[in-house]
């Protein structure tokens, strides 16, 4: 805050007859016997913001104004008890705006104190207004400080990296505070990338919560193997013309294909055409024909879900292969997924010649969906029901999950129900 003061100043002549009834004429006589003395009169305006400055520079001049001897003295007002007041005929006006031209000024003498009072005045007042003009500066840039909010980031797993509007910002579960705006954030990296927008306003605080499934790392294969069983053992084995060695042997890196598969034994040569897959170890089985010895049968496990076939320890094969081919008799078999958390044994009995099928059925999980603001789910094709979904029964394996809204449209997410724990998947419609 800031105010101006003026400082006016007059001779005692300008209030003198026309202000005071008490005084007549007959004063004047005794003009002589006292000095001139100005009266001071300080005039304050109203104080406004930003004008401390100017309140200086705006002041008028002090002009010492020549008094009157005939009027101005204190003498000039004659006493009630010993002098006659003159009739108001005899009174003189008096032009209180009288002052000595500004070319003539008249020194002001130094016991004449009231100019350097009011000066002191207009300084106090002054800096007083300038410490008003910072406060109110002060408390209207505290007011412009814009407020914040902040924007929390939970992930499973937990530790992908986080960027927002590009830069890095750390990785997950973080926690920042950001100014009113709208970001872009991103999630994870490479396929499973999330890209979020948030909107953040003053005082809010926002949780976003994402679970992403983690790719492996591994390079697609291209080659595949072939385990190689004979009995008796000991039989010379070649592969597609090209001795490979005595069995039992495991033949590396085989192109992804059919192969002619050769075996000399005491009793002769016996072929067979195996089909090897990428990233898949084949095992084949090879027993002389005779007439004492019963020819081999072939095993078939139906699963939705993928599982290795093992015996004593050993790997037979799994379920992406229809069939494998095992010795006649019966056999103790292991059936896993070591990602769902499941393993069973089987007691089968294989014949000769003939294939022996083993479905399996897979023990249920639990599943939990949710979007949001929401979505109609559908499951392999089934439609489940609207969003929050809790505790749904499906057994173990992989799925395809569609969530579709009116607004914000369709999504798809891949989710693995396993017997470890239950499962959580929730997406935000609203993200892209």
């Amino acid at each position: 805050m800031s105010g101006r003061i003026e400082a006016l100043v007059f001779p005692q002549s300008a209030i003198g007859c026309d202000v005071i009834p008490e005084c007549d004429s007959s004063s004047a006589s005794h003009a002589s016997r006292r000095q001139q003395q100005p009266v001071a009169i300080i005039r304050i305006a109203r104080l406004w913001p930003g004008a401390e400055r100017a309140a200086v520079a705006a002041l008028p001049p002090v002009t010492p104004v020549e008094a009157d001897p005939l009027t101005d003295s204190l003498e000039a007002f004659g006493s009630e008890t010993t002098e006659t007041r003159a009739p108001a005929s005899a009174r003189r006006p008096v032009d209180i705006r009288q002052s000595t031209p500004a070319s003539t000024p008249v020194p002001v003498p130094r016991d004449q104190r009231p100019v350097t009072v009011a000066v002191l005045w207009l300084l106090i007042a002054a800096l007083g207004g300038t410490a008003s003009a910072a406060s109110v500066w002060a408390f209207r840039q505290r007011l412009a400080m814009p407020a914040t909010g902040s924007l929390t980031i939970q992930t499973t797993p937990a530790g992908l990296p986080v960027g927002i509007d590009g830069r890095s910002a750390g990785i997950t579960p973080l926690t920042v505070t950001l100014s009113p705006a709208s970001y872009t954030v991103q999630v994870g990296e490479g396929g499973q990338r999330r890209d979020l927008t948030v909107t953040i306003s003053a005082g809010s605080t926002i949780l976003q919560h994402l679970e992403l499934s983690v790719p492996s790392a591994a390079v697609t294969p291209s080659t595949g193997a072939l385990r190689i069983q004979t009995e008796p053992t000991g039989q010379i084995v070649s592969v597609d013309g090209v001795d490979r060695g005595a069995s039992p042997l495991t033949i590396e890196a085989l192109t992804a294909g059919d192969h002619s598969v050769a075996v000399r034994g005491a009793r002769g040569v016996l072929r067979r055409t195996v089909a090897v897959k990428a990233g898949e170890t084949v095992s084949l089985l090879v027993a002389p024909v005779a007439p004492s010895t019963p020819a081999p049968g072939w095993l078939s496990v139906q699963s939705p879900t993928r599982l290795e076939i093992r015996e004593d320890g050993k790997l037979l094969g799994s379920t992406d292969t229809e069939q494998i081919m095992l010795a006649a008799g019966r056999h103790e078999i292991e059936l896993a997924n070591d990602a769902a958390g499941y393993r069973a044994r089987r007691s089968i009995e294989v014949l000769p010649g003939q294939t022996t099928s083993v479905p399996v059925e897979l023990p249920y999980g639990a599943v939990s969906i949710n979007a949001q603001p929401w979505a109609e789910v559908w499951i392999n094709g089934e439609r489940i029901g609207d969003t929050p979904i809790a505790n749904l029964s499906r057994r173990i394996g992989t799925y395809e999950v569609v969530f579709r809204h009116p607004d914000f449209g369709e999504r798809k997410e891949t989710v693995n129900v396993t017997l470890r724990q239950p499962v959580r998947l929730g997406v935000d419609m609203r993200s892209k």
